[in-house]
């Protein structure tokens, strides 16, 4: 996703919602998202426009439409504003991995990209997002050491 969204960026600009087309990202709709900045009075809020149908899956319920603060997501809640925010302050894309503490997902780990779209190229006002969830087992397998061969 992240080579989709640089082959969108042109002279130095963002890209817009415009230029993200669905057919081209069709893999990876289920866990794609769009977040849309809203900065109201002194709290800047962010809302789900757009969460593909494996959102379902971690929080048991549809939640385009609503703002990341009104979700069961436990502490992880100010981790994604922080995440968020630093998208939009810095407009440059950020990559991670955490523990989601939705209902049904916590045994989990997400690895994941929140990539800026600015309407007038330069200013965040939306956030295309992707998830990748894997089995908390499975990660500590990777971090293990590698198996030492001595002769």
């Amino acid at each position: 996703l992240f080579d989709y969204w640089r082959s969108k960026c042109r002279n130095g600009t963002l890209p817009t919602r415009e230029d993200i087309n669905p057919v081209e990202i069709h893999q990876q709709l289920p866990m794609i998202s769009l977040i849309e900045v809203c900065s109201r009075q002194e709290k800047r809020r962010f809302k789900y426009r757009l969460a593909g149908t494996g959102f379902w899956s971690m929080f048991e319920r549809e939640i385009t439409g609503a703002y990341i603060d009104e979700l069961p997501m436990g502490s992880t809640i100010e981790y994604w504003h922080r995440v968020l925010g630093r998208v939009v302050d810095l407009a440059r894309p950020s990559a991670g991995v955490t523990q989601p503490q939705t209902p049904c997902k916590s045994h989990l780990a997400q690895f994941w990209i929140r990539l800026p779209l600015a309407s007038d190229g330069k200013t965040p006002d939306m956030i295309l997002g992707f998830d990748h969830l894997v089995s908390l087992s499975d990660v500590k397998l990777l971090n293990q050491p590698a198996e030492k061969i001595t002769a």
